[in-house]
Formats: structure tokens, sequence, C-alpha cells
């Protein structure tokens, strides 16, 4: 029997970009999820730096929406419309 994949989240952190990405992975346990994230590095041309690590949400996780201050400008096409 196949046993689920669930969420895990590779976080990789890059001193370029001075912070952190996420990057979601599924895999069944912890072995294929470096699996995972190693193919990752490689599809993106890319270094896994050893002090990247693995976040297991088992459960998956919630992101709640947020509206930020601010306004969007409209687009030309959009305000020659009006």
């Amino acid at each position: 029997m196949k046993t689920a994949k669930t969420l895990w989240m590779l976080d990789v952190p890059y001193e370029e970009i001075r912070g952190s990405m996420l990057v979601p992975l599924y895999a069944e346990d912890e072995q294929e999820a470096w699996i995972e994230a190693h193919r990752w590095a490689l599809r993106c041309d890319r270094m896994l730096p050893t002090n990247a690590k693995l976040v297991h949400f088992a459960q998956g996780f919630t992101v709640n929406r947020r509206v930020l201050p601010g306004s969007l400008e409209a687009r030309a096409s959009e305000r020659d419309d009006e």
C-alpha cells in the first residue's frame, strides 16, 4: 500500500536576497523530502546550502490573506476605459 505524501517546506537561506526562500515539496518521509530538495536545486541550477532546513507540515497549513495599506495603480488600458 502506498503512503500519502505530505507537505514539507524547504527553507533555503540566501545571502544575495538577504533572507530565505521557502519551497513547498511533497514527500512520504524526510528522506524523500531531501531527495526532492536536491532535485529542486538541480532544476533551478542552485547549490543547496548546508544550512537549508526542512519543516514538516503533516496537516498542511492555512494562509490568511490580509489587505496591505496603499492602493493599486490602474493600468493604462483601464484608465482609457473610464
